[in-house]
């Protein structure tokens, strides 16, 4: 089959190949094995707000040297390399040995029960550090795949971002360049420019007007990270809005500027004291740097850090708390045309060419007519006896009446029902054959507050089956708790996992404007304004959210309906089609560090893994695919395989990556148990994320070479593909298409959407499949991100600051393992079970199988989500 599609179609993206001129050098200081003995005499921090001894001590080397800096564990010394068996220091510039142990003795005397004590200082021999050229540090084997210590790839991105600062970031009309400040962590920082919005509201529980200013930075971070096959290194670049935090409520990290060091800006943790005040609100009593720093750089003769009590929350100053997933004045997200302003910024700053993808004859074509935004009618049925059941209840638990009213809209629009808008509480309707709803207001159960639960649920007969075949699912009203208040949606989790009931959360926040116009409306009402015409009405619109939250209930019920099977076998890409019945598995692995608890011992973390696995078939009357779960060591349907698993435990006992007690190993067997027990012969594909300390053939220096998923069962004659997929900041991305035979924008500076196929490179020795896409949302008309910058929009379009921008959308598809399939086969079924979700409308960053399998992860009761602000990519 032909890697070049008809039309010269490439895509531009955001890496760019690193040569040893581009890697630079780097000053690297072993220390000696006294030092790691001593260390390991060192207190454990106890404190639930204690940092890592080795995050601790580099915070604060940091914020007194002013430079970027990695301490490597002493306790995890590197086995290889030409420093084995020590710790190192690497710095970015030499070290001065006398402040270096003025600081350690500092730092060393201020440890919780430690104090006074000096025993690590002695062992600060000033040993020659370099400078050492990076490719130097790093080598390559026999197959001239680049290896090295971790730490290499991570100091890498040093000599970029002192190169793209060497002159400000020029974007298109601001009259002011941008100017770059280092940040400790590796990323680059707008510091002097932030961009500011104030947005007001009307309280809805006193009726007084609110205000909030909200300020945010340009980010620009870096990755770097061999190529699939592992034959060249490269630099991911990416453009990101960094929020300031708008008050100290949830922030845990905060970005701090010292004026003796004004050229690197500090990223610290920080400790806050929240308690009652007479009214019974909670109101902030401290804000501290976390641990020692504040002092130690004192005592090291430098002025104080900046005290983050004393910010001004409406105007940037030193100190700015770092934005985590609360409501901000500033949206998510760059937007594609500041990732094109920064591929040209980075062209010209590195002298060097991105990295750019071909396009391939594999195509990922969108289904026509469009499936509905949830299962149809006439589908539910024989979706519901796919996913092992006879019929489907679903019960909703409300409190609000607009709530209830909101949802009985919806669905009688979805399902073609007037009359359902006018169900009563406790009454029963048939939205389809096989699936029916009631409604029962339940204030009690869905009411924030710390209240037992239990006897509630245990009193509502209509959450249990009335026949074997009956599966119950509940959705479920619930709002944002105030400041302090226990969740219901916490506790009741748990509950309906309990009682084998999958269930959905949806708030009334998350109602849009149902008469907000789509862009055929806002054109063809312009063009009657331009022709003093009267304005054609606005339609009501779907209350997506509504939908959404239906459509993931059926999916969680596994009720799937034959898109998938019309999407993975879409005539318009024959000759990659699935052509043969086969289980397509889904494995996720993620480590789940528990959050600490006072007054109990740390729990160890746990690997968290989850499978799904779906039943699929080319075969016209084998079109809706069952979906299983394993849980409790056995394959169940996906919906009892959720509740199972959100019963018990987020991790199984010795799921861990030590590798000494052997952790690793055991989720292994594990993986292999499981794809063991897949019934039948029908071939196994598996999708799956990197996970390099668990299968060393998944990585890329290594892809294909090594341990893989679904080995052992290989060895006894089954036949099993591996799909390794990828997406986030170690993957290339897309800034625009060049080329290709679809339409482009008239403005030369806006983004060409990629084509409906599957671009590919083989830059790092393996091919890489790339599938990038505009978003959902970008193509329904939300551009703003494609037509300005942030700092671009016009004045009459500043409350867009407020919005999220979307750039192109991307993931990676490498083959590890391709048994008998095509390569070319294997991407294009992944990239089509991305392009088609399960039961509702839009599209999924990863196959669905992997999809479904972490999304089982990620809605676990004990799942503790990641709050910082990041990088922005929605689907």
């Amino acid at each position: 089959m032909s890697r070049s599609a008809k039309s010269p179609s490439a895509l531009s993206t955001l890496s760019f190949a690193l040569t040893g001129e581009l890697m630079g050098e780097v000053y690297v200081y072993p220390l000696p094995e006294e030092f790691s003995q001593a260390w390991a005499r060192l207190p454990k921090p106890r404190s639930l707000d204690a940092q890592r001894p080795t995050a601790s001590l580099a915070t604060a080397a940091r914020a007194v040297t002013g430079r970027r800096l990695v301490f490597t564990d002493p306790e995890r010394p590197p086995l290889t390399g030409p420093w084995t068996r020590r710790a190192l220091i690497v710095t970015s510039e030499p070290l001065d040995f006398t402040v270096w142990r003025r600081l350690v003795r500092e730092w060393e005397g201020r440890l919780t029960g430690w104090e006074g004590r000096d025993t690590l200082s002695q062992y600060l021999v000033d040993e020659a550090g370099g400078p050492y050229p990076l490719q130097e540090v790093l080598h390559r084997d026999r197959e001239g795949r680049v290896t090295g210590p971790n730490w290499a790839f991570q100091v890498a991105s040093w000599r970029l971002a002192q190169l793209l600062r060497r002159e400000p970031w020029e974007v298109e009309t601001l009259a002011e360049p941008l100017a770059l400040v280092l940040e400790s962590e590796g990323d680059l920082l707008t510091w002097a420019q932030p961009m500011e919005r104030e947005a007001s509201w009307i309280d809805e529980a006193t009726g007084e007007r609110r205000r909030r200013v909200g300020h945010a930075m340009d980010r620009i971070h870096i990755d770097v990270d061999p190529a699939p096959g592992g034959r060249m290194l490269v630099a991911h670049l990416e453009a990101r809005t960094a929020r300031i935090a708008t008050g100290w409520y949830g922030v845990k990290n905060a970005h701090v500027c010292h004026p003796a060091n004004p050229d690197i800006v500090l990223k610290a943790p920080v400790h806050l004291r929240w308690a009652k005040d007479d009214h019974g609100q909670w109101t902030l009593k401290s804000a501290q740097y976390k641990g020692a720093t504040a002092q130690i750089v004192e005592a090291c003769g430098i002025a104080p850090l900046p005290d983050p009590f004393a910010v001004d929350f409406d105007k940037p100053g030193p100190v700015r708390g770092i934005h985590t997933t609360a409501v901000h004045p500033i949206g998510k997200g760059a937007g594609s045309r500041l990732m094109r302003r920064l591929e040209e910024h980075a062209s010209r700053m590195l002298d060097a060419a991105p990295l750019t993808y071909t396009g391939s004859s594999v195509r990922v074509p969108r289904l026509s007519p469009e499936p509905s935004p949830v299962v149809a009618p006439d589908k539910i049925l024989p979706a519901v006896v796919a996913a092992g059941f006879q019929s489907l209840r679903i019960v909703a638990l409300y409190e609000t009446g607009a709530w209830k009213e909101r949802i009985l809209a919806q669905l009688a629009r979805d399902f073609a029902q007037p009359e359902v808008e006018t169900l009563k509480d406790g009454h029963t309707t048939v939205l389809a054959p096989g699936l029916q709803l009631m409604t029962v207001r339940v204030p009690e159960l869905v009411r924030h507050g710390p209240h037992n639960r239990a006897p509630v649920l245990n009193g509502l007969s209509m959450l249990r089956p009335s026949d074997p075949g009956e599966l119950v699912a509940t959705l479920v009203e619930t709002s944002l708790p105030a400041r302090g208040e226990a969740d219901a949606k916490t506790a009741l989790k748990p509950l309906f996992a309990d009682r084998d009931l999958p269930s959905q959360f949806l708030t009334m926040a998350s109602l849009g404007d149902l008469y907000q116009p789509n862009l055929a409306e806002k054109i063809a009402r312009s063009r009657a304004a331009r022709n003093e015409q009267e304005p054609p009405p606005i339609t009501r619109k779907e209350d997506a959210a509504a939908q959404i939250a239906t459509g993931g209930l059926l999916t969680d019920c596994g009720v799937i309906d034959d898109r998938l099977a019309a999407a993975a076998c879409h005539p318009l890409a024959r000759e990659t089609a699935l052509d043969r019945r086969a289980w397509l598995v889904g494995l996720w692995t993620r480590l789940h560090r528990f959050p600490r608890i006072r007054g109990r011992a740390a729990a160890s973390p746990v690997l968290a893994v989850t499978l799904v696995a779906l039943k699929a078939s080319p075969h016209p009357d084998e079109r809706y695919w069952p979906a299983l779960m394993y849980s409790g060591q056995r394959w169940l349907p996906l919906a009892v395989g959720r509740t199972r698993h959100h019963a018990g435990p987020i991790g199984l006992p010795g799921h861990h990556l030590r590798d000494e007690t052997g952790g690793p190993a055991r989720v292994r067997d594990h993986v292999e148990q499981a794809l063991a027990q897949l019934p039948g012969d029908r071939s196994v594909v598996v999708f799956t994320e990197q996970h390099r300390d668990l299968w060393p053939g998944l990585a890329n220096p290594t892809l294909g070479d090594g341990l893989l998923p679904g080995l052992a069962l290989a060895a006894r004659g089954r036949d099993i593909a591996v799909v390794r997929v990828t997406h986030g900041s170690r993957t290339p991305r897309p800034t625009h298409r060049v080329g290709g035979s679809s339409k482009r924008p008239g403005d030369a500076d806006k983004a060409a959407m990629p084509e409906k196929i599957l671009y590919v490179s083989d830059h790092g020795g393996v091919d890489s499949w790339l599938f990038a896409a505009e978003t959902r949302q970008h193509k329904g008309g939300q551009r703003t991100g494609t037509d300005y910058t942030r700092r671009t929009l016009p004045e009459t379009s500043q409350s867009k600051l407020g919005t999220d921008f979307h750039a192109i959308t991307r993931t990676e598809y490498t083959v590890a393992r391709a048994g008998t399939w095509q390569e070319e086969r294997l991407v294009g079924l992944a990239a089509r079970l991305s392009q088609q979700s399960a039961s509702w409308s839009g599209r999924t960053l990863l196959p669905l199988p992997l999809h479904l399998a972490r999304n089982a992860d990620e809605k676990h009761p004990q799942y503790v989500a990641a709050e910082e602000d990041g990088g922005f990519e929605q689907q």
